[in-house]
């Protein structure tokens, strides 16, 4: 019985072709875009995420406290960052090695390095050769500084992407040759033992000059201890095992450094806390929202699309009212003429969303080998936009199969 009826389903809209398509067109362009945002949304969400990725989403960097916090202490070097919190740190990684992989400083200083005749602005970042493990430093050409070269404060820096092409120009052959060239910052020569592949973004080693912690603090800052804390960092990097272990990450350094700073309970915290996996979270949101926004508009296009479906079978059911009698005249009931008339809108409704998603599939796919994304087309958005079209026809289809199914025989052979 149902094959029957989806047949004279097909037979009636292979009938009226061009009403036909016209009925599917607003399910057309709603399944289409349904399926193209979303497709496309998952893509910018695992581009997002994989660029934070790059730039090493499991870590967590401790900051100076913030001195206009309300509740802030007003106290010498309130908030400012130093060696003994970064060996109670250090210490506390040890203690959870499940949590933690490592832990590094930064001690940043803006400086005008030169080579040759060239003198260009830069950040140089004393570290340590743990740095690598917590951010993304993929060393391009040479190599990076060792731990003997920390404990040594030796005399040598790894040169961001960008800032190497400042000082010895653009090109492939000019980072090679850079690689035992000297630089001079702040009146002490350095050699070059490493170059940073360029990442691009807010958060890469592109502009930065990378020496050893102890090097930065001997050679290039001068005396910047703190009084009775010792050397003054700018920042603490901490990495982590996994994503999943922030929160407990954190709850742990602000334990450690609240208990190493004597912080009474009810005072705030003098520092800082930022992971990047929490700008990818904002990120990730900001996009959703969107992502749902333009769903939305397509989920309102279907509707739109199931309307007409229904207008064009009320249409069909006064058309075809003669035929409906002659069937209820030879024993066809109720039952059969509202399924006959349903099958037909949820067929117009079906064969329209497989056409608008043979529409974004091509579009998908496009924007895939442009991009270089490779197969991108999110499989439980074409689901989501069958099954949505699907219930569109059935239930804007319904009304008018229901009309079709409670004429009565002897009116309906009646009518002209």
């Amino acid at each position: 019985m149902w094959g029957e009826q989806l047949r004279m389903a097909l037979e009636s809209l292979r009938a009226n072709k061009f009403r036909s398509l016209l009925t599917m067109l607003g399910i057309i362009i709603g399944s289409s875009t349904l399926v193209t945002v979303l497709s496309l949304g998952n893509a910018l969400q695992g581009q997002v995420f994989e660029r934070f990725i790059d730039l090493g989403t499991r870590r967590i960097a401790i900051l100076p406290g913030d001195r206009d916090a309300l509740g802030a202490r007003i106290t010498s070097g309130y908030g400012l960052l130093s060696i003994k919190d970064f060996e109670a740190l250090n210490k506390m990684t040890a203690r959870h090695s499940d949590i933690f992989r490592t832990i590094v400083p930064e001690v940043a200083i803006q400086v005008r390095a030169r080579a040759g005749t060239v003198e260009v602005g830069s950040l140089v970042v004393g570290t340590g050769k743990g740095y690598q493990e917590v951010q993304s430093v993929p060393i391009e050409y040479g190599r990076f500084f060792t731990n003997a070269e920390e404990q040594d404060s030796a005399r040598v820096a790894v040169l961001g992407g960008l800032i190497v092409e400042d000082l010895f120009g653009e090109g492939e052959e000019n980072k090679a040759r850079a690689i035992g060239q000297t630089i001079v910052i702040n009146g002490q020569s350095l050699t070059v033992v490493g170059v940073i592949k360029a990442a691009g973004g807010p958060f890469s080693s592109d502009q930065r000059i990378l020496v050893p912690a102890s090097t930065a603090r001997l050679r290039i800052a001068g005396n910047q201890d703190l009084p009775g804390r010792g050397l003054q960092m700018s920042s603490i990097l901490i990495g982590l095992r996994t994503e999943g272990t922030v929160t407990q990450a954190e709850e742990l350094i602000k334990a450690t450094l609240r208990d190493a700073r004597n912080l009474p309970p009810e005072a705030i915290d003098d520092f800082r806390l930022n992971s990047p996996t929490q700008a990818l979270g904002i990120l990730n949101g900001i996009n959703s929202a969107i992502t749902g926004f333009i769903a939305i508009v397509a989920g309102i296009s279907l509707v739109v699309g199931g309307i007409g479906i229904m207008n064009i079978m009320l249409v069909a059911v006064t058309e075809r009212t003669r035929e409906i009698g002659v069937r209820k005249a030879l024993g066809a009931t109720d039952r059969d003429v509202l399924g006959q008339f349903v099958i037909e809108a949820a067929t117009i409704s079906l064969i329209g969303s497989m056409i608008g998603i043979g529409f974004a599939v091509t579009l998908v796919l496009l924007v895939a080998a442009a991009a270089g994304l490779g197969m991108i087309l999110s499989i439980p958005a074409v689901i989501i936009s069958i099954v949505f079209a699907l219930g569109i026809g059935i239930g804007f289809g319904y009304y008018p199969a229901k009309r079709a199914a409670l004429l009565l025989p002897i009116e309906a052979l009646r009518y002209e």
